[in-house]
Order: structure tokens, then sequence, then C-alpha cells
């Protein structure tokens, strides 16, 4: 049990020290590029990409897949007050002398 808690601690301890140890230095080039692009001239014409247009969802995700849950919900539900009806069905007897 000891080593169990001394390893959750130690993992507890080491995530957050990850993301400060992780390198996060930009190299040259990369700011070079940045420069670059803002000193490049106006295109004369310029082409813009249509908007993404919204695709219908299936049928199958608006109808069948909440009619199945609702169906597996009340089954479980169903199944549950069934249980407890009969164990507290047979819990309780009446004894007669």
């Amino acid at each position: 049990m000891k080593k169990f808690a001394f390893l959750l601690g130690l993992f507890l301890v080491m995530t957050p020290a990850m993301s400060a140890l992780a390198d996060d230095h930009v190299e040259e080039s990369e700011t070079q590029q940045g420069t670059m692009n803002e000193n490049l001239p106006v295109p004369a014409i310029v082409i813009e990409e249509p908007p993404e247009q919204i695709e219908d969802v299936a049928w199958t995700y608006r109808f069948l897949i909440p009619t199945t849950v609702a169906i597996a919900t009340l089954v479980i539900l169903g199944n549950v007050i069934q249980y407890f009806r009969q164990v507290t069905r047979k819990r309780y007897k009446v004894i007669e002398k």
C-alpha cells in the first residue's frame, strides 16, 4: 500500500512538472518566416475559398440512436423496479401463529 501511495504521489508531482520542463523555444528560421510573410506583396487576384457547407446529419443519428437510448433506459429502469419489488416481497413475510 505504501508503494502504491508513493507511486501515486510521484505521479501527481511529476505530471505538472512535465509541462514546465517542455521545450518551448522557437527556432530562428520560424521567426524569420513570420517576418518574411508580412513583407510579401498583396496578390493581384484574391481567391476566396467558399464557406464550408454544413452536412445534414444522417437519419440514424437523429432518430435511431435517441430511440435506442430511450428504450435501453426504460428497460434498465424496469429491471431495477422489478428487482426491488421481488426482493422486498421475499424479504418481509408475515409469520402466523
